[in-house]
């Protein structure tokens, strides 16, 4: 149950910046929670259900960083705020394999530096500091309503 929970959260945390067929490919995956369970171990971040929910901003960028900017299939038209994908196999299995790839370069390496770095080098990219995204909390940015709206909807989840 606890898995599912935590697919929920992560899939509201990249659906301001996702196609439903790019959350759709990447939710599908049965590697996909060890997936973020990975980058939020290396950010230093416990991989929780309140975790989750709360670093939405840092699921979103970690997602953009590690999976979507390496997909050949994937695109961010101008004037769109969501990246977007064919729905053929092809588009699909280009998500995959960037998944695939960043498993590859986490085995390999030997620190959360070495890491950084083979991955900047792999795709031409610069290390991202993370910092920013990762100290946004979402209860922060929500009114006193929105919290007590969002406890009471918790609360009969419970039961």
């Amino acid at each position: 149950m606890g898995y599912t929970k935590n697919i929920i959260e992560l899939m509201r945390g990249i659906a301001p910046i996702c196609s439903d067929e790019i959350m759709d490919v990447i939710s599908a995956q049965s590697k996909c929670e060890d997936l973020y369970r990975a980058i939020f171990s290396i950010y230093g971040l416990p991989y929780d259900i309140g975790t989750i929910k709360q670093k939405r901003a840092f699921v979103a960028a970690a997602t953009e960083y590690f999976i979507l900017k390496n997909c050949s299939s994937v695109k961010r038209p101008i004037g769109n705020d969501k990246y977007i994908c064919g729905r053929s196999p092809k588009s699909k299995k280009s998500i995959v394999n960037a998944m695939t790839s960043f498993f590859k370069i986490y085995k390999e390496a030997s620190s959360k530096q070495d890491l950084q770095e083979k991955y900047a080098k792999l795709y031409n990219e610069d290390i991202r500091d993370f910092s920013a995204v990762i100290s946004i909390n979402r209860d922060d940015t929500l009114s006193d309503f929105a919290k007590a709206v969002e406890q009471l909807y918790y609360f009969k989840d419970e039961d």
